[in-house]
């Protein structure tokens, strides 16, 4: 099974279907966080928007419309939701604003590696380049 990292904690089992393949008919960068936002959310077995908002430390009263406005791309959201968002999910911040499916599968095999091993790569692809 293929897992997800988990920012300071364990990893969580992933089904083998997943994928970060999202289809949009357009491609804003609000459009495709949006996606990401709800692909991860669902993967996460995270029941609702309201449970989403309540564990990032938002009200009960506002936890679900603000997840909601995020994921119907209403609202955008500032770097420290953000932050606050991918470590609730377990993903990297640029995991949810990846700009295609290739770029989303770097950055979770990345974030998977020791940093160690991340700086060996980014080197080595800088030098390839």
């Amino acid at each position: 099974m293929k897992s997800l990292p988990c920012r300071g904690g364990p990893s969580h089992a992933v089904p083998p279907s997943f994928s970060t393949f999202i289809h949009l008919s357009k491609s804003s960068p609000r459009a495709l966080f949006a996606a990401r936002l709800k692909q991860a959310r669902e993967l996460r077995d995270i029941p609702s928007q309201r449970a989403l908002g309540v564990l990032m430390g938002l009200d009960k009263k506002l936890a679900s419309s603000r997840v909601n406005r995020y994921e119907t791309e209403v609202s955008g959201i500032d770097l420290d939701g953000l932050g606050r968002l991918a470590e609730v999910l377990g993903v990297p911040m640029a995991y949810l604003v990846a700009e295609d499916e290739a770029t989303a599968d770097v950055v979770l095999a990345l974030s998977r590696l020791p940093a160690e091993q991340r700086a060996a790569l980014a080197k080595k692809i800088a030098q390839d380049l």
